[in-house]
Formats: C-alpha cells, structure tokens, sequence
C-alpha cells in the first residue's frame, strides 16, 4: 500500500513478518495500521513467503518488534529487516591505533551506504571472538529483494561472516582472503546489494508497491463498480459475469476473482452494509432530530414486510428522506411490528439512549394497526417515548375524505360505476382497446388509458382516469356506436354499447364529467403536493386551506370543465358527438357535492393539538399585524421542551425572527430543522413499495427479503454510478474477503451450442 508523497525510507524502517499463507498483504496491513495507525505505513510487499512493511517513524517499528501482531486470530513474530551485525571484524590493524578512530571509520559506512564493508578483528583486541571476515553491505540486505535475477543469490558465508581463509600460514591466508574479498567485490550479487542500497533513497520498492497495490485495487473498484450498477440499474444479479466479460472484451482490466453472481450478491450486501452504517454514524453522531415513517405490504413472493423511512438532517443541512431496511414480518400485530421496528432501529444502530433524546414522530397509514387508540403501534411506542408525535399520513386522509363525500352523495356513485364499467370494458379485452384506437383516428382524436376512478388508489389517480375519459370522449362514443351496430356481435352486446352510447351523449354526464373534472384536479394538485419532499406540516396546511378555499369558490363560479360542459349543453353538441337530455340519469348536484368535500377535508385534515398550534408561530402568515417582541416565546419553549432543544438560545432566535423575519436567524436553526424533520405524508413508503415490486418481479421472486432490501438501499440511497466511489468500501470489504487479483479455481465456462450461421455474421 503506497503512500504518495512520502520522504525516502532504509531498511531500518522496515519489518518483516511471516503471516499463514492464506492471509493476505491487505489483511496484514489491515492489522499493522490498526497499532500503528494507518497513516503510518509508507510501502509493504510480499517478499520470499514474508510481507515487508516500511513505516514511516523507527519508533514504530520498535513498537510492533516489541508487541507483536495479531492476525485472522495469529500471533505473528515482528522481526526488523535490517538486523545490526553484532561481531565486525578489521584485519591488518597496528596495535597503536586507538579504537575512537575505529570507530570514526566504522560510522563512516552507515553515512556512506554502497561502499563495500568486508573488515576483521585483529586477534589481539578486546572481545574478539573469531578470526573471520564478512561483508557488512550484503549483511545489511541479506537477500536480492526486488532486484531477483536468475541464479544470482547472497552467499550465506558473506551474510553472516563466515568467511575461511584456505591454508594455515598467514602470509597464504591473507592472499587467499585478499583474492575472496576482489571477487566478492566484483560479483553481481554484491552489486545488486550496492543498487538496493544506493536505490534505497530512490523509493525503488515504494515505486514498485505502489504499482502492484493501484493494481490490485483498480481491479477490484473495477468489479465493484460492476456490482453497483446492477443494483442501481435494477439487473438481475446473473449479469454480473456477463457484464465482466464485456469489459474485458472491451480491454478492462477485471481481475481473475469476484466474478460469480453469488460474488456481486456479496458485494451489494457488503456496500448496503456500510451505506446504512454511515448513514446512521452521521445522524448520531451530529445529534439531528429523527422521523420515522413505517408502512407494511405483501410482497410478489407473498411475504408480509415493512419498510422503515427516515427524515432527518445530516451534517446540518435540510432534512431528507432515507431508506433504512426492508423488514420480514412475522405477524402483523402490533406487538409484532413495535418489536420488529425497534429492533431494526437498535440493529442499525440507534440507541434506546439516543432515541429518547432524538426521536421526535412516527408517521404512518391509518390502519387499526398502526394508531389504533388502545392497543396500536403509535400508543404503544408513545407509552415507551412520551414526546413521540405521532401523525396520521395527509395523503391517506385526503383518500378518507373524499371517500366520505362520495358516500354521502349517491349521484356520485351512479358515475363512478359507470366509469368503471368503461374501465372493465377496455382493460379486459384487447379487441376493444384496438378498436378504440381505431375510432380515435376517425374523429383525430387522442386516447389515454382509463384506470379506475375513486377507488382504493390515491386522488391523483382518479382524476387521470377522468381526464383520460374527457380526453378520449370523442373517440369513446364513436367506438360505442360503431360496436352497437356491427352485427357481428350478438345483440345483448349490440344493445350494451348502444346503452353506453346513449350515456355518453346525455348533458346530465357531460356535466358530471366536467364537475369531477375540476374537483378532483384541484385535489389531486394537493395529493401531488403533499407527496413533495420539502413539504412541511406548516405548508400542507396552507396548501390544504387553499384547497378547500378554492373548491368553496366553484360553489359559485363554474370551473373550467364544467364551463364547457355547460357551452356544450347549450349548443347541443360537443364536437361531434351530439347532446341530449335523458330524464333517467340523476346529475350529481355540484354545491352539494362540494359542500361534502370541504366538511370531510376539514374533518380528517384539521390540525389540532397543541404542538401544531405551537408550530405555527414559526409561520409569518400566522402572525398579527404588529407582533410584539415576546410573541410566540411560550409555544417556542413549550416546543424547545418537548423536543429537547436549548429554550435561551431558541426564544432568543425567535425575537431575532420578529425583528428581522425576512432572515433565517441561526440561532432558531435547530428548532426549524426540527419541525422539517417531521414528514406530513408516506409517500415515501409508497414509492418504496413500487421499487420493491419492480425488484422482485414474477422471475424474481424467490430474492431473500434481505437481498431486496439490500437492493433499494443502493437504488434509493446511493449516488448515480458515475458519483459512485468504490474505493472506501473495496477498503472495508478487503478486511476479510480476497481481492480480484487473488487466484480463484478455474471454472469453464457453459460454451452455447454452436450455430454454423454465425460464420457468416
């Protein structure tokens, strides 16, 4: 692993250790870094079954020398690389010169690396042990290193001082030594210890790990890149080799490794893994207000699961939604599902500590289940977390209203069962639907698909299938009439479209039409809204006061549908389908219909309770004409309370805000993020749910929970693949897997069976 920029390091800054063969350099690294620190370790490499490691500081390698390390469970001996000579011996010394000046010419070699050392001890000095001469330089490097040639190695008699002189008389000793020491000198195993030594300053090795360490990791960011973008493009898994062996065929270098579909599972998991642990490092640690938002479905594979959403702010900015985890349920209680969210909070991360400082709402769907007001998840966790605020999702209520209004208003019913018999009609036979399109390019018409209309679905959903109906009106009863009279059918269907052709023509419907037209397109402008990120309780109530005004105001003066709906009644025609009256057809009576719409929207939308009413001294459009400086001071610090936050530093922020209330006062920040933390809608859950079931569709449906979760954390969460940096979690992920440099079996590839025709492609 390199370390660019580093000053030039010896031998003395090198260690050497000799791990199990199935531990890795990274894994050894992993280990020395976690004693020494990271950012302490210049260059390493595996040399001759060992793995040298350089550091940057002597010191360091004095510590690991002396504590040793731990690997994959090893206790693994540190030696030093450059081992001092204990014995040095100097031949031909007069006895008359001092050892001082020995020593002065000894330093000189340590100042001077790459001369040749080969000295010995006279017999007559102190501490001689052996007439026996050495070479101090091969001493030093031991071994050839990097620099390895074929049949060239370091004589082990040189290394370790072992050198013999051929015959018993002194005068024939010191020339056969004479001789060994001119051919040393000359040899080429000497010269490489000269080049290691002199290149040391170089950074020869550090240049040379470096290269291996940019490769061995290149690959593998290239494999998990790989790995990325099935997850995040929604591929199924069984690509991964596919998409390997095209970059290779492309030139990219892949690695030999991780190239199975079982590996990029593994590495999805791994980067979900860590994804979600720095999500939650980041909320914890910068303290931020948290909401949480659950919602339950049956998945494709038929297993119940629910799917946990946060809102909160990391490192201080605008609060934001974040997937958490898909969870399998095991029952649908609400025992069951407390248990199972708490557990996921706790697993992920966040403290019951934590959580009683932090978490301020709950946000959830209206079912029993979910905020029943004896036994439901919200009472049961506002019993554990008494400041929880628990909220009921606008969008669901919305839904709720709007049902109420066309329950109380049976007109209204008469033409949702019609249009839902046009739905029927062209949603269960393609015969149809073609001959629609047909009778749309007589009339040059444009046709668009009709859903169902106020039924279990969100409001934005109803008014597109009405609008598709007023879109395609033409098209709608030229394809009728055409139907009612091709003989081809049998008369109870001839009779059926001519029923429906004379429904169509009727003024009563047109209005109708044209009535819901309006009513449901101011609603679903407000379904659509409150879905929006950025929406907070304050906004959704001035967008659902809009609303209401705005329906109230149609009461009085048409909206434009039901404007030309009235145009066309008036002429008798609408385009080319003609106009008439039908005293059988009961025409919804619109200021009722309007009436029961904004009662049922105040009666589910309302806000009340006192921490709403505290909020809304945050809105300017809630204040008096000249607001005095301590307005708001007791909601702000009755809100301050509830949700931990500093009362002095709020009220103060506060009165900066009366005084200057076109500016965001910083110290008021917190308790403004706050109030945007909590969400006024599930849309996210829903959107998740829809991800959930493109993932695992009808050929997938047999992913783990797990696996799809891990999925959508990277599909929602994570950035687009060109943002994607692989490098952090390839860094985490080589801590106890192998890189896709590692040697891997060899398996042979499923070949298909040949084609002769592809010799002529």
């Amino acid at each position: 692993m390199a370390s660019f920029g580093a000053p030039p390091v010896s031998l003395r800054h090198g260690v050497r250790l000799v791990a199990q063969a199935a531990s890795t350099v990274e894994q050894v690294l992993l280990a020395v870094g976690e004693q020494v620190g990271h950012v302490n370790i210049s260059y390493a490499s595996r040399m001759n079954k060992a793995v040298v490691v350089f550091l940057k500081d002597q010191k360091y390698v004095t510590e690991l020398i002396e504590s040793g390390l731990m690997v994959n469970e090893e206790y693994i001996q540190v030696s030093p690389l450059a081992t001092p000579s204990t014995r040095i011996t100097v031949s031909g010394v007069p006895p008359f010169i001092p050892n001082e000046a020995l020593e002065r010419e000894l330093k000189r070699f340590e100042e001077e690396p790459g001369q040749a050392a080969v000295l010995k001890v006279t017999e007559n000095e102190p501490g001689a042990t052996a007439n026996v001469p050495g070479c101090a330089l091969c001493s030093a490097t031991k071994s050839t290193g990097v620099l390895t040639e074929q049949r060239v190695s370091m004589s082990e008699e040189w290394v370790h001082f072992k050198i013999q002189s051929s015959d018993s008389s002194r005068s024939t000793s010191l020339a056969s030594l004479r001789n060994k020491i001119r051919r040393h000198e000359t040899s080429r195993a000497h010269k490489i210890a000269q080049e290691l030594t002199e290149k040391g300053g170089q950074d020869l090795v550090g240049n040379l790990v470096r290269a291996v360490s940019e490769t061995l990791f290149a690959e593998t960011d290239s494999v998990f890149r790989t790995a990325y973008y099935i997850a995040k493009m929604n591929r199924p898994f069984t690509d991964h080799d596919s998409l390997i062996e095209l970059q290779e065929k492309n030139g990219a270098n892949m690695g030999t490794s991780l190239h199975s579909r079982y590996s990029s599972t593994k590495i999805v998991e791994h980067i979900a893994e860590e994804m979600q642990k720095k999500i939650v490092h980041s909320i914890v640690t910068s303290s931020s207000k948290l909401s949480v938002l659950i919602d339950e479905a049956t998945s494709i594979s038929h297993k119940s699961a629910m799917i946990v959403n946060l809102k909160a702010s990391v490192d201080g900015a605008t609060p934001e939604f974040l997937f958490l985890e898909l969870v399998e349920l095991e029952s649908q209680r609400a025992k069951d599902i407390e248990g199972a969210l708490l557990n996921c909070l706790d697993t992920a991360g966040f403290t019951e500590e934590w959580l009683q400082k932090n978490w301020v709402s709950f946000v959830s769907d209206g079912a029993s289940v979910m905020l029943g007001k004896n036994s439901g998840v919200a009472t049961r966790l506002t019993a554990r977390y008494p400041n929880l605020f628990t909220w009921h999702c606008m969008n669901h209520r919305l839904e709720l209203a709007v049902s109420d209004a066309v329950d109380e208003v049976q007109a209204v019913n008469h033409f949702k069962v019609f249009l839902e018999k046009i739905h029927n009609l062209y949603s269960q036979s393609n015969t149809n639907s073609r001959e629609l399109l047909e009778a749309a390019q007589e009339v040059g018409s444009q046709v668009l698909k009709i859903g169902r209309v106020l039924s279990t679905r969100w409001v934005a959903s109803s008014f597109r299938s009405v609008k598709a109906v007023w879109t395609s009106y033409e098209a709608l009863n030229r394809h009728f009439e055409n139907a009612a009279g091709d003989q081809i059918r049998s008369s109870k269907e001839r009779q059926t479209y001519r029923g429906l052709a004379r429904r169509m023509q009727s003024k009563e419907f047109l209005c109708d039409l044209g009535l819901m037209f309006d009513a449901l397109s101011e609603l679903a402008n407000l379904s659509q809204q409150l879905q929006a990120h950025s929406v907070t309780l304050l906004r959704a109530d001035h967008l659902l006061k809009r609303t209401i005004r705005v329906l109230a105001s149609f009461k009085y003066t048409q909206g434009e549908k039901l404007e030309e709906a009235l145009t066309a009644q008036a002429l008798g025609h609408l385009g080319s389908v003609p106009l008439e009256s039908n005293a059988k057809l009961t025409p919804i009576n619109a200021k009722q219909f309007l009436q029961s719409l904004i009662n049922n929207l105040e009666k589910r939308l309302s806000f009340d309770g006192e921490m709403l009413h505290d909020l809304s001294v945050l809105d300017t459009g809630n204040w008096p004409s000249t607001p005095g400086i301590r307005h708001g001071e007791a909601q702000v610090k009755r809100l301050c309370r509830r949700f931990n936050l500093g009362e002095e530093q709020a009220v103060n922020g506060m009165r900066d805000f009366l005084e200057h209330p076109d500016s965001e006062p910083e110290s008021l920040k917190p308790l403004i993020r706050c109030m945007q933390t909590i969400p006024c809608s599930t849309a996210e859950c829903e959107r998740g749910f829809s991800l959930m079931n493109n993932i695992c569709t009808d050929k997938r449906s047999t992913l783990l929970l797990s696996n799809v979760s891990n999925l959508m954390m990277i599909s929602i969460n994570g950035p687009p693949v060109t943002l994607f940096e692989p490098r952090k979690y390839v860094t985490t992920w080589l801590r106890s897997h192998r890189s896709a440099t590692q040697a891997r079996r060899q398996c042979t590839p499923q070949m298909p069976e040949y084609k002769h025709i592809w010799k002529a492609l």
